[in-house]
């Protein structure tokens, strides 16, 4: 990137990252700045069709999810969802338990991989600060004499946070890949529309490569109105979306034991 196009991705993620910045913007200015970063890309991969040049590389990389509060796999699925959004394909080690990472293992581009570089870490504070808020916001909703226990409440609200993760990436996935596909609807004969079909095709031929035989992951059931409060953070009024093994919420809290 140049000097001007990366102060200018780096200030919409400060804005994004700032705790004061509404939700809304947040995920506004995140989505902005993946947008500006994979246009760049792509820009740059068409110049280099038209003068002949071979494409860029495609790498591998290794992004750790932290797990000391009990919350990588929530966040994992939501950063995976971005990895792919972005045309990259990813699998992952470890699964969370006992308060362990989980790490990323993408492929990419090497100007995806750059860009993710920057986004992720944003990204995850983004989506832990609205986390935390909406989950106390959530809390207050449900007085400590509604719980048996105090470990119920506490289960309560972090499995409302873990869905909250999950929904609140999806979005902004969801918007990552809408750009990327605005992008790739330009026509399938402009250079942009030929750059990304190769390196589609070129990132899942190095995946599977890499990754001939993974393992089925255990499918993540997350509550319903954390992950709809989650894609709600960015006041957006589409939450008709899913994620696999999704379940309803509980009634209330007296259903926990």
């Amino acid at each position: 990137m140049t000097i001007d196009h990366e102060a200018r991705v780096r200030a919409l993620l400060s804005r994004a990252e700032h705790p004061e910045t509404p939700e809304a913007e947040a995920q506004a200015c995140a989505a902005k700045a993946a947008e500006l970063m994979m246009r760049h890309a792509i820009d740059e991969a068409a110049l280099r069709v038209r003068r002949g040049e071979r494409p860029e590389p495609i790498v591998y990389w290794e992004h750790t999810v932290g797990g000391r509060d009990g919350n990588a796999r929530a966040r994992s699925a939501g950063l995976t969802a971005v990895v792919r959004a972005y045309g990259g394909a990813c699998a992952l080690r470890g699964d969370g338990t006992y308060r362990q990472d989980v790490i990323l293992l993408a492929v990419a581009t090497e100007s995806a991989r750059d860009a993710l570089a920057l986004l992720l870490p944003s990204l995850t504070l983004q989506m832990d600060g609205a986390g935390a808020r909406a989950a106390d916001a959530h809390m207050r909703e449900h007085p400590e004499e509604l719980f048996r226990r105090k470990a119920d409440r506490t289960r309560w609200r972090n499995g409302y946070l873990k869905a909250f993760l999950v929904g609140y990436a999806d979005r902004v996935a969801e918007r990552v890949e809408a750009a990327r596909g605005r992008l790739r609807d330009e026509g399938p004969a402009t250079p942009n529309a030929v750059v990304l079909a190769r390196d589609d095709e070129r990132v899942r031929t190095e995946f599977a490569a890499r990754f001939p035989v993974l393992g089925q992951a255990r499918a993540q059931r997350v509550r319903r109105d954390g992950f709809a409060a989650g894609r709600d953070a960015g006041r957006f009024a589409d939450l008709g979306s899913g994620v696999d093994g999704q379940r309803p919420a509980l009634d209330g809290p007296r259903g926990h034991r």
